[in-house]
């Protein structure tokens, strides 16, 4: 029987636990700089910046975008609040857990890594995949930290890559850091 925790994961008949990575990347443009969240700007600013990713990168972000952006983290920052039980910007910054540094992403080809035992885990949550896709699910859940190093240790979260060394990885764990970087 799963726990409301881990309803919707696929339980396989020969769990292993896997090892939890240690490192979170954070990919970034350097003129931008690391640890920067789109929706900190003004609604025009962020739809010039969006129009320019698309333009210029080759980004698909569908329309809407920021307005889903902005539903999508409204949505994070009232459960991360529940999860981690105290008061918290209201802005994220993204990483993948794991090392993620190997891709090809010419809007963001700078890369930041930290050893997760560095930040805060009362600044974390995670979400098993891309947030935005995660919130527009009807049992979206947010994890905090220790959560999903139980759910490594029950082998669980095994088709969730933690690198990105062998190409694009749709399947991937995504950290939100709540306290800054």
């Amino acid at each position: 029987m799963t726990s409301p925790r881990t309803a919707g994961l696929r339980l396989q008949s020969d769990v292993r636990a896997t090892a939890m990575p240690t490192v979170v990347t954070h990919r970034y443009h350097p003129r931008l700089g690391p640890c920067q969240n789109l929706c900190q700007m003004g609604d025009l600013e962020a739809e010039e910046l969006i129009c320019r990713l698309r333009g210029k990168f080759g980004r698909s972000l569908k329309a809407a975008y920021l307005t889903r952006r902005r539903a999508t983290e409204a949505w994070l920052h009232r459960t991360a609040e529940g999860v981690l039980r105290r008061r918290l910007r209201p802005c994220p910054v993204y990483f993948f857990l794991g090392d993620f540094s190997h891709g090809l992403d010419p809007s963001r080809p700078a890369v930041l890594q930290v050893h997760i035992h560095r930040l805060d885990p009362q600044q974390l949550t995670l979400t098993l995949g891309d947030s935005m896709t995660v919130a527009a699910q009807p049992r979206a859940h947010l994890y905090g930290l220790e959560q999903v190093a139980i759910l490594f240790a029950q082998g669980l979260v095994a088709g969730f890559a933690s690198s990105d060394q062998s190409g694009f990885q749709e399947s991937f764990i995504e950290v939100q850091v709540w306290g800054g970087c």
